[in-house]
């Protein structure tokens, strides 16, 4: 049956309770009981568990111009970390891109297709 190991349901719950109050670091004395019986404690269990994964996450604000037209996206800390010149028309006539930032926005209510390469 490709080895696969059923556990109790009882012992699934457990499992899950025990879990979530690792999380949210509030552990029972019923559940540190149980470990105990296990011969585990609750920092053994916190290192068999996943890791949470938290992606990471930047903040830029943009500096638009009249038009709406994205001029630079700048860091919290104030640091310019993407920035354009456009034409009359809007059309993209220098860009400064170090961070490899993807900045879809062009015009209000414009934002760039990936399959056709234009802005809609």
């Amino acid at each position: 049956d490709g080895g696969s190991v059923v556990f109790p349901p009882v012992l699934v719950q457990m499992l899950d309770r025990l879990e979530s109050e690792i999380l949210a670091d509030r552990v029972s004395e019923e559940s540190r009981r149980w470990l105990a019986s296990c011969g585990l404690t609750v920092e053994q269990m916190q290192n068999q568990m996943d890791p949470v994964y938290t992606p990471a996450r930047k903040i830029h604000l943009y500096h638009c111009d009249h038009r709406g037209l994205p001029l630079a996206l700048v860091s919290t800390e104030g640091a310019t970390e993407w920035c354009a010149e456009y034409d009359e028309w809007g059309n993209l006539l220098n860009e400064e891109n170090p961070h490899q930032l993807q900045q879809l926005i062009r015009l209000p209510g414009q934002q760039y297709d990936e399959e056709s390469g234009l802005y809609y």
